[in-house]
């Protein structure tokens, strides 16, 4: 499994990110926020290949610039970047119908779970993949992610 790749939210659908800031949703506008926190107490260099995944992205500079510099998994800007990460995940689930939630909610759980294993659970990389499964909505769902609500 690709803990960094994870760690820097390779799973977040920017399409669907940029989707949720143009219809304005509470999310989207958490996620802004979330950004500027981050970027307080983490101003990094950018890196060229995250900002160019972000780049066609119809999303404020905050948060593409937020996105372009992830911290050391050992920083003490670990927390907000998680912070900004879960923002970025509500706001794609914004935009994901509601059937289909709980199958992707169940799926990135698992997926977490199984990287906190990788990277050791008591590491500071397992317990930040930990606390970002913690985070995800819907703890009442059944871990099967074949559920659809009927």
């Amino acid at each position: 499994m690709d803990l960094e790749g994870l760690y820097g939210a390779s799973f977040i659908d920017w399409e669907a990110v940029a989707a949720s800031w143009s219809k304005r949703t509470v999310s989207s506008r958490l996620l802004l926020f979330a950004a500027r926190r981050y970027l307080e107490v983490e101003p990094g260099e950018k890196r060229a290949e995250r900002a160019e995944v972000v780049e066609p992205a119809t999303l404020p500079e905050e948060i593409k610039a937020a996105f372009a510099t992830p911290p050391d998994p050992e920083s003490t800007a670990s927390r907000p970047w998680g912070e900004f990460v879960d923002a970025a995940l509500a706001a794609e689930l914004e935009m994901v119908p509601y059937g289909e939630r709980p199958i992707l909610l169940g799926e990135l759980r698992a997926g977490l779970t199984k990287a906190a294993e990788e990277a050791e659970p008591g590491s500071p990389l397992g317990r930040w993949f930990l606390t970002r499964r913690d985070a995800l909505p819907g703890e009442d769902l059944p871990e099967n992610p074949e559920y659809l609500p009927v």
